[in-house]
């Protein structure tokens, strides 16, 4: 949940979404919302609601702290992740690790801009 609202602002919607074409899963609002309040709590993520056509949208975004929780993680896997290909690899197992999902963000309702 960190790395995706690494990349910025979104809303449960979108985060649940991003999660579950990221890695083949359909994470529910039972598992989506109870972790960005307790993000919200930890004080990892910061909450903003906004008006989006007229309707009111909670908008989350990394705060400093998410911000270096989500580098300290990063780091914490940059380290294992060579034994762990090495072991997928000498295992003989083919893997779609490390693939790039594009999302077109208007699946959201929004304008992305550019700028």
């Amino acid at each position: 949940m960190l790395q995706q609202l690494s990349t910025g602002p979104m809303h449960g919607y979108e985060i649940a979404t991003r999660i579950g074409l990221s890695c083949d899963a359909r994470p529910t609002d039972a598992m989506i919302y109870p972790m960005l309040k307790e993000l919200e709590t930890g004080g990892y993520v910061e909450l903003e609601t906004v008006v989006v056509n007229g309707r009111k949208r909670k908008n989350y975004s990394l705060s400093v702290l998410g911000n270096e929780a989500y580098r300290a993680s990063a780091q914490a896997w940059a380290n294992v992740l060579p034994q762990l290909e090495t072991a997928v690899k000498e295992a003989g197992v083919e893997t779609a690790c490390c693939t790039t999902t594009v999302i077109d963000s208007s699946i959201f309702g929004e304008q992305v801009d550019d700028d």
